[in-house]
């Protein structure tokens, strides 16, 4: 694997943490990082441009075993802890969200909107069909979807080198993560409270459950190495592992995109419905349906076991839809992004009174916006074959016929509108008439 590619999914580093209140989201970062010294360089100038104060300059010197913080040698390799470092916020921005999300920063409430600064500490929640999506200027992102917790635990960038240091841990369901391409001491990491998983560019997804303390990585680009004490796994791109605080289970090829049957259709009933074909090993289906190709802006979403599925409330639109079967273990896999148009049209009729003798009185009422233009068709219910009356294009919501011998008769009339170039047509269900003497 190059080094470009590679995910370090240190499981375990955290596992003496009970809880999520166990790392403060104030808390230094850990790690260090190296420095080169340059001519001149000495560390009470160091210290000035780039530590965090006098003390700072003590720890370096008995961490590198510098005898005269006055004196440097060119090229010598310093070791720094991070948690000295001088640095600056890095722009994370609330890029996207919906449905119930909650905000907050130790204890105080922020409302969410678009472009909103994200900065340390914060923690976000979605509830049920809540999503959020934290961009960053290096194109990462992190999107978190329903009904799960997380917390920016460092977002800085160092005055020393310029380098990133951004971690995010999720506390309650699930993170999925576009990496940017990073090198050096720079550091860019999702994980949970039993995983922290650094990366050098690459997607990902990383899920955890309290209740059973189940930590999940799963692999869309690139790699990643995982670690629980002496065990070891490596999914690469197409695989996922599943861990516990004790142990790394074997790594499992992620399962292939479910297909959802007759995906780009026109939906026109007052739900969305669609349908999964049933894929071999999945427990269960996340289905997801967004604005965009990319699904940072998720507007609905479900998880269960069901091949069918319903949305309600969902507007007149273009949207994306995606499915992942579920593993027995719970993890998530491979998806196939696909189009369909929401476009609300049907039609409601019935017989009313009429103004003539001889007549029959057909209403109906057509359902959607924009311009709307109807068809009515009458048969004989023993002669289905042969229409009475088969007309189109009407603009009004009634029509009358008359001299209809005694028969039983069916009719139905639709709605259809020119949309996006195309005539999309419903019709509502056949109702019956019997005629008698």
């Amino acid at each position: 694997m190059q080094t470009t590619q590679r995910a370090l999914c240190a499981l375990g580093v955290a596992l003496g943490m009970a809880s999520a209140g166990a790392s403060p989201a104030y808390a230094a970062p850990d790690g260090s990082i190296s420095y080169s010294v340059k001519r001149g360089d000495t560390l009470y100038d160091l210290s000035r441009e780039y530590l965090t104060g006098p003390a700072a300059i003590r720890q370096v010197q008995r961490l590198n075993r510098i005898r005269n913080p006055r004196t440097l040698r060119i090229g010598r390799v310093l070791t720094i802890p991070r948690a000295l470092l001088k640095h600056e916020d890095v722009n994370l921005e609330l890029q996207s969200f919906s449905g119930p999300v909650a905000l907050s920063m130790r204890g105080r409430t922020i409302t969410p909107q678009l472009g909103l600064k994200m900065r340390e500490g914060l923690e976000i929640s979605t509830g049920n069909r809540g999503f959020v999506a934290i961009g960053g200027a290096d194109n990462s992102r992190v999107s978190i979807p329903s009904n799960s917790r997380a917390r920016i635990v460092d977002a800085r960038r160092y005055l020393i080198n310029g380098k990133i240091d951004i971690q995010l841990r999720v506390l309650k369901g699930r993170g999925e993560v576009v990496a940017p391409k990073i090198d050096g001491d720079a550091r860019y990491r999702v994980g949970t409270p039993v995983a922290v998983t650094a990366v050098r560019g690459t997607e990902f997804r990383v899920a955890y459950e309290p209740d059973s303390e189940v930590s999940l990585a799963e692999v869309v680009e690139g790699a990643v190495e995982v670690a629980v004490g002496e065990a070891t796994a490596a999914p690469e791109a197409g695989f996922g592992v599943a861990a516990t605080p004790g142990a790394v289970g074997s790594v499992e090829r992620l399962l292939e995109p479910p297909v959802v049957i007759d995906a780009g259709r026109i939906q026109t009933e007052e739900l969305v419905n669609l349908e999964i074909a049933p894929l071999d090993g999945a427990s269960g289906y996340r289905t997801q349906i967004a604005r965009d190709a990319g699904f940072v802006e998720v507007v609905e979403e479900t998880l269960g076991s069901d091949t069918q599925i319903s949305f309600a409330e969902l507007e007149d639109g273009r949207y994306f839809v995606r499915a992942r079967g579920v593993s027995q273990v719970g993890l998530e896999g491979l998806s196939k992004a696909s189009t369909f148009r929401r476009k609300r049209l049907s039609a409601e009729g019935g017989v009313e009174e009429s103004p003539l003798a001889d007549a029959f009185k057909f209403a109906w009422r057509s359902v959607g916006s924009g311009q709307s233009y109807s068809a009515f068709q009458l048969w004989r219910d023993d002669a289905q074959d042969t229409l009475l009356v088969d007309e189109v294009g009407l603009e009004n919501s009634a029509i009358l016929v008359s001299n209809l011998s005694p028969a039983k008769y069916k009719w139905r009339v639709a709605t259809f509108q020119i949309d996006e170039g195309e005539v999309i047509k419903v019709w509502g269900p056949a109702q019956e008439l019997e005629v008698t003497e």
